[in-house]
């Protein structure tokens, strides 16, 4: 599990146009000189209203951007930086609109808005389906180096309360008016009356993010069951239906099957046969076919040997060959990945093999992009922690550790957030999840982070001192957290900082209740089994740890779900437990990593406490709030070692 708390968006730098025209001679026509003075003027508010953000004076800012605005309501750069005062008064609907308005006109670099909307739906839930539009973020969702989950749950929300049809479908689900197949068959009848832009939306959807909404994830596997019973015969005669098809088998893969089937849909897939060689003819039947059993079954599974690179030119249609050559190849680029990386000494410790081989089978978690920070972010929020002498190396030149770093992703966001002085070192004990970062890495260009197979057991081996280290969501799965942290105090420089995460004792109690369930398959049962289990959770509606599950993020893929309920080795830890080892090991707690509106409450109730509090203040604060720590304990601490005696 991977937490982060987003930096503020910066300011557009508006371009200064006033000086332009200082000098504008008066024997232009009039209608000329009128439109010089209406930029300066433009400018000039703009200017004042940077200044005015920059000290914190929103209002003011707020105000002077209207006029600018007013007087040229094509400028977009004036809409974005509105947009982010808006969001620091509170208004965080204006401020979603006025980004939406920045992307539905299709700027040459959406970048900056996209982001902003992407963050601000991290941070916030827009229920105001009227300030949102489908245009504006099918752009989003369509911009490179942006975090596109938030802007997928979005669209898929505004989805299911402005469309009609979608809405009345969930409704028709949850009342039991209809089957999961009925209301499925039905969105498919009705798939022509969705507009070109909401469709277009709901397929980038799809497959750029994973479901997660359980209403919307019923009313899709009645479609997929749809496309499967009724309309395979004929999917390429209807392109939006083809196309919905193609995105709900990426969402397949971003999901990683997760959603259960009916022994109906069983049955048809069982009774499906698929020749390769008619296949690689471009057999239209039996690519209908192909198509179908990959919204149900990895590619690899459904003809042998697996098809590869080689196969891909021949496949039609185009859509079809370019979907299929983007997984195949990935997972091509995985596997020779995997061959490449090195290892630090060879895995031994009973514990750390079993739950190598859970993340080999399962890699955990799967993604597709990485939001960028902007320059300075993260100093800018260590600043907030604590004295900035402590951190000063962290956009400099410095040896960083990111210890348990799964598939890569927050290696690759820190990667970024240090800046390309600091040298990265990536460890983790699955090969599959390593090869999965380091081909997101080449991917995304980030080069100053390297990637080893090692157990934290063994960072000793390394032979490396490092100015940071990163084990976030990782330690918890030791057979001993305290050995596995006290590993890694072995190679963290005198005063070095760390970035830790550990499991609530008080958050995961309906957890670990689930493991007494009636139901409950085992840590290593099958996916089969485990999307059974997955399935009957889903369809609880009593208040047992079901339904705590189910309000989880890790919820709607099967590698999270394992990661969350099935679990080869998972440990729980209290505050004053890690009080307890922050004293016995000379650490220095600097803060917990939490939305602003949480650390807003704490301070309410504990206005004595520092502003990072202390952990017994927030031991007091947990007690009142069982639910605050929910993800993990996120939080930063600092290395004071002990004078040497004497």
């Amino acid at each position: 599990m991977r937490v982060r708390v987003p930096p503020s968006a910066p300011f557009v730098e508006l371009t200064t146009i006033a000086g332009m025209y200082a000098g504008a001679q008066p024997a232009f026509p009039n209608r000329v000189v009128s439109a010089l003075r209406k930029r300066e003027s433009i400018a000039q508010l703009a200017e004042h209203a940077l200044r005015l953000a920059q000290v914190g004076e929103f209002e003011g800012a707020a105000a002077f951007f209207e006029q600018a605005i007013a007087l040229d309501a094509g400028n977009l750069d004036l809409r974005y930086n509105l947009a982010v005062v808006e969001e620091n008064l509170g208004h965080i609907g204006k401020a979603a609109s006025l980004l939406i308005q920045v992307l539905q006109r299709k700027p040459v670099s959406p970048f900056a808005a996209a982001s902003q909307l992407s963050r601000l739906f991290t941070r916030y839930r827009v229920d105001d389906g009227a300030v949102l539009t489908a245009a504006g973020l099918s752009t989003a969702l369509q911009t490179r180096d942006v975090a596109l989950q938030p802007l997928t749950e979005a669209g898929l929300r505004w989805l299911s309360t402005q469309n009609a049809d979608w809405r009345d479908g969930i409704r028709r689900i949850a009342s039991g008016e209809m089957s999961e197949l009925e209301a499925g068959r039905a969105i498919l009848g009705k798939l022509r009356h969705l507009g070109r832009a909401e469709h277009e939306m709901l397929c980038l959807c799809l497959r750029e993010g994973i479901v997660k909404s359980i209403d919307n994830e019923r009313l899709l596997t009645g479609v997929r069951a749809a496309i499967l019973l009724d309309a395979g015969r004929t999917l390429f005669d209807d392109r939006d239906h083809f196309n919905l098809a193609l995105a709900l088998m990426v969402q397949g893969w971003n999901n990683d099957f997760a959603w259960a089937e009916t022994s109906q849909e069983t049955d048809a897939l069982s009774a499906v046969k698929i020749e390769r060689a008619a296949l690689l003819a471009a057999d239209m039947p039996t690519t209908h076919a192909f198509l179908c059993a990959a919204l149900y079954r990895p590619l690899e599974e459904i003809v042998s040997p697996p098809l590869g690179v080689d196969d891909m030119r021949v496949l039609k249609p185009k859509s079809f060959r370019e979907t299929l050559s983007a997984q195949i190849l990935e997972r091509a680029d995985r596997d020779a990945a995997a061959k490449s990386i090195p290892a630090v000494g060879a895995l031994s410790d009973a514990t750390s093999l079993k739950v190598a081989r859970q993340y080999e089978a399962s890699p955990y978690p799967r993604w597709k992009t990485v939001q960028r920070s902007a320059p300075g972010a993260l100093q800018r929020y260590l600043g907030r922690l604590m004295p900035a002498d402590r951190f000063a190396f962290v956009d400099k030149e410095c040896d960083v550790l990111i210890a348990g770093c799964g598939t890569g992703q927050q290696a690759l966001m820190s990667a970024t957030a240090h800046g390309p002085k600091a040298r990265l070192l990536a460890i983790d004990i699955s090969r599959a999840s390593l090869a999965y970062a380091s081909v997101m890495a080449a991917r995304e260009k980030v080069t100053n982070v390297s990637f080893v197979q090692a157990d934290i057991l063994d960072v000793a081996r390394l032979e490396r001192r490092f100015d940071l280290i990163y084990c976030v969501g990782v330690l918890h799965h030791m057979a001993d957290w305290r050995a596995g942290w006290r590993a890694l105090l072995s190679c963290l420089k005198p005063s070095g900082l760390m970035n830790i995460g550990l499991y609530s004792a008080t958050a995961r109690q309906g957890l670990r209740d689930l493991r007494d369930d009636k139901d409950y398959p085992g840590a290593g049962c099958t996916d089969s089994a485990a999307r059974i289990y997955r399935r009957s959770l889903l369809l609880r509606d009593d208040e047992t740890p079901a339904s705590y599950v189910k309000q989880s993020r890790d919820f709607f893929a099967l590698n999270t779900f394992r990661d969350l309920v099935l679990h080869e080795s998972e440990a729980t830890v209290t505050i004053e437990e890690i009080a307890q080892f922050l004293d016995d090991e000379g650490l220095v707690f600097r803060g917990f990593v939490l939305d602003a509106n949480v650390l807003q409450e704490f301070a309410t109730l504990f206005p004595a406490a520092a502003p990072a509090g202390t952990l017994a203040y927030w031991a007091a604060f947990e007690r009142l709030k069982p639910h605050t720590f929910d993800g993990m304990y996120y939080f930063w601490v600092e290395r004071q070692d002990k004078p040497a005696a004497g």
